[in-house]
């Protein structure tokens, strides 16, 4: 009932060994490489849309200076999420048939048709209502919070850089430095950190939708009873039942999960810009 993170490792790893803590994983893999890259490329795709949508809506030249505003982000980050989410959805559903019942399943191919056999197509899609709703406000605050704290961060530092250019070499010097100093790049530890902070705050807020879509995926699964029609359904009688504090179960865990694989994300994700000459706006 009350057992804490350390606690339920510990149980895993007396029942299971070290390979309990890779259940899932592969189809994990399979899930995080395409859902990451189509996040990233709709993200930049529709930042690019708004871009130009204000410029048309403001009658500015297409070579104008314009910039987004954090919910703008917000609202990029949200449909690429949920567009990402809608195209890798049924592995998904292996993992979490992978991670609930070990032993069930001798792989990917073997969860995929036991799935197929047991609830019919429908099994691959169940709980994707819960999940697109919550890869909304999940990724669009994820972006939201590294672009816009990345941004401050870069313009603080760039503008001590020409403080300090200034300082030293005088005010023309550093009009003639200021395009040196946009250059800025920044530090692979601050991208870590960003990341690793922007995940956990999006964890938080998408969790108890996160909860709901688990739920939903296991019914009629394994003798599991069909018990909730709809996302509203599963919510409500979740929190009768259960109490609102159901809808945070394995949070911590889920977090600590999130936020190495974020921060690593966002290193890459910056490291590739830089690598393919890639701009953002």
């Amino acid at each position: 009932g009350n057992k804490n993170m350390v606690s339920e490792l510990t149980e895993l790893f007396h029942s299971e060994g070290i390979k309990g803590f890779f259940k899932g994983n592969g189809a994990n893999c399979l899930k995080v490489a395409p859902t990451r890259g189509v996040q990233f490329f709709a993200f930049e795709t529709f930042k690019k849309k708004l871009v130009s949508w204000k410029k048309a809506s403001l009658n500015l030249p297409e070579d104008a200076e314009m910039s987004l505003s954090p919910i703008e982000r917000l609202v990029a980050g949200g449909f690429a999420g949920m567009i990402a989410s809608s195209m890798v959805y049924p592995i998904e559903v292996v993992k979490t048939m992978l991670t609930m019942y070990p032993g069930k399943y001798a792989g990917i191919n073997a969860a995929f048709r036991g799935v197929l056999n047991e609830v019919g197509p429908k099994g691959l899609y169940a709980g994707l209502a819960p999940t697109l709703i919550a890869m909304f406000p999940y990724v669009g605050v994820e972006f939201m919070i590294y672009e816009t704290s990345k941004i401050a961060i870069e313009t603080l530092f760039q503008q001590r850089a020409e403080e300090a250019i200034g300082k030293e070499n005088g005010s023309a010097s550093a009009s003639a430095n200021a395009s040196a100093s946009a250059e800025f790049a920044l530090p692979i530890i601050i991208s870590l950190g960003l990341g690793a902070v922007a995940g956990a705050a999006a964890q938080t807020s998408a969790h108890p939708l996160d909860v709901i879509r688990k739920r939903l995926q296991v019914q009629g699964i394994n003798g599991n009873p069909v018990l909730y029609k709809t996302t509203f359904d599963c919510f409500a009688g979740v929190a009768k039942k259960e109490g609102m504090g159901a809808l945070y179960k394995g949070l911590g865990p889920a977090c600590v999960a999130t936020i190495p694989g974020t921060g690593i994300a966002y290193i890459t994700y910056e490291f590739m810009k830089r690598f393919l000459n890639i701009s953002s706006v």
